[in-house]
């Protein structure tokens, strides 16, 4: 039995926020297609943290270089994921994770919008996972990411 993708309370109300209060999006690659891209991970053996507070999930509006961040609790080997992805506006987004004491864990630095990192976690602790919009078409592009656990 496969795990739902959303439970329905959190989708409608993401979608209401999220889609009241953003400006239109540009052409191509809708805000929704943004969120799919990066909750497709779903259906690929991983899950949403929901201990983790807000899910472990980060969307917004992102004007080139900015960064967001979302905290959140590994376990000795568990199987970590973070899953990101943007717009059309998005040309290339980098995620890095790092580990309680501030040490690079994993970076996806490639030049894409939909950067993926995964890692065992070597200690149990509180990590911290950065997305950034390295490179963008126009002034800004609605992105984000997600914390997933292998199930």
């Amino acid at each position: 039995m496969s795990s739902p993708r959303w439970p329905s309370a959190l989708l409608l109300a993401f979608g209401l926020v999220t889609f009241a209060a953003a400006p239109a999006p540009a052409s191509g690659q809708s805000i929704s297609d943004a969120i799919d891209n990066v909750l497709d991970w779903l259906d690929e053996g991983y899950e949403l943290i929901p201990e983790q507070g807000q899910w472990g999930l980060v969307f917004g509006w992102f004007a080139e270089s900015e960064e967001k961040e979302v905290r959140f609790n590994v376990t000795s080997g568990e199987t970590y994921m973070i899953a990101g992805g943007g717009d059309a506006n998005s040309e290339d987004l980098d995620i890095c994770v790092y580990d309680q004491y501030g040490d690079e864990v994993e970076c996806d630095v490639l030049t894409d919008n939909y950067p993926l990192v995964t890692f065992t976690a070597e200690a149990t602790g509180t990590f911290r996972t950065v997305l950034t919009a390295y490179a963008l078409t126009g002034s800004t592009s609605y992105a984000g990411m997600a914390v997933l656990r292998e199930r």
